[in-house]
C-alpha cells in the first residue's frame, strides 16, 4: 500500500519529535508505531477486564498453559461454560 500525506506545520513537528524521541529513521516506522498503538487502544476497548486475586490468576494461567491457549483464550472459555450452565459456578469452595 502506498499513502501519501501531507501534515500541517504543527503536525509535522509533532511526528519529527516522535520520530527523533524514538530513535526511528524512516517515517514508515513512525507510520507502523501509531497504527500498532491504535490497533491495540480498538483491542482493548472491546474488552473489560475482570480482576482476579493472584492466586486463582495463576491456577488459570497453568490451566490455560496445560491446554495450550493463552490466558485470555481460557477465561473465555471458562466464562462461556459458566454462562452456558451459571449452577456450575455456584459450588461452595471451603
Amino acid at each position: 500500500m502506498k499513502l501519501n500525506v501531507t501534515l500541517d506545520e504543527k503536525a509535522s513537528k509533532a511526528f519529527e519529535e516522535v520520530k527523533k524521541y524514538m530513535g526511528f529513521e524512516h517515517n514508515t516506522s513512525v507510520v507502523g508505531l501509531m497504527i500498532s498503538h491504535e490497533e491495540d487502544r480498538i483491542l482493548r476497548a472491546s474488552r473489560r477486564k475482570v480482576f482476579l486475586p493472584n492466586a486463582i490468576y495463576d491456577k488459570a494461567e497453568k490451566a490455560a498453559k496445560a491446554l495450550n491457549l493463552t490466558i485470555d483464550e481460557y477465561i473465555d472459555s471458562v466464562t462461556e461454560q459458566l454462562l452456558k450452565n451459571p449452577k456450575e459456578g455456584l459450588k461452595q469452595t471451603s
